[in-house]
């Protein structure tokens, strides 16, 4: 079981995103946090975000919003999720904890 887990310009590339992210929590103690980073997201006002988003099929990765981030790690089992954005970069993280278990 872990305090923490960091995913830093990873989770484009994670095979099945929402059970990976499910096993995350798994793995995470009680009041265990999540700290999800990326170089970009899809509603990002960058030239990079905007030529992915006409573009499509030369990227091989899972572009997502604001709120499928957001979606995601809430399906997962995660509490008090925050996204955070820099949209003029393209910047996104998510931060994300488990819930403290009660006895």
């Amino acid at each position: 079981m872990f305090d923490l887990v960091t995913a830093v310009e990873t989770r484009f590339w994670w095979p099945e995103l929402p059970n990976d992210l499910r096993e995350t929590f798994r793995v995470l103690k009680p009041r265990g946090r999540l700290l999800l980073i990326g170089e970009i997201y899809r509603g990002a006002s960058s030239a990079v975000a905007r030529y992915i988003e006409k573009h499509p099929s030369k990227v091989r990765f899972k572009f997502l919003t604001t709120d499928e981030h957001r979606d995601l790690l809430v399906n997962a089992g995660f509490s008090n999720v925050q996204i955070f954005t820099e949209p003029q970069k393209a910047w996104i993280s998510g931060l994300a904890k488990t819930l403290e278990v009660v006895a």
